[in-house]
């Protein structure tokens, strides 16, 4: 696996992309360094479709262990909910962390 850093929006959710005169935006970025499947962690929340992912899997290939490593991802940004609301994200973060096991 090789890595390289790569610029990330950070924070990439429904709430933060939409259609502005035909063209695609996204906005409200938490931007920082990183590889660029740490994009993801936040997808449980964006609702990516079929054509989404086909789209950029055909520019960027998944890597051996993405699926694996995006329990990781996903678990950072849901206990940062936690912190931030409460509720049921720290059992879902403990969820997917015992999938790391």
């Amino acid at each position: 696996l090789s890595l390289s850093l790569s610029t990330l929006h950070g924070d990439l959710w429904s709430g933060n992309y939409a259609s502005v005169d035909g063209k695609t935006a996204i906005f409200d970025p938490a931007v920082y360094y990183g590889h660029h499947e740490a994009e993801w962690g936040m997808s449980w929340c964006a609702g990516f479709g079929q054509q989404f992912w086909e789209g950029y899997r055909s520019l960027i290939p998944e890597d051996p262990g993405f699926r694996k490593r995006a329990y990781l991802y996903e678990a950072y940004h849901k206990l940062n909910h936690h912190n931030l609301f409460g509720g049921g994200y720290y059992y879902d973060a403990y969820g997917l962390l015992e999938r790391l096991l």
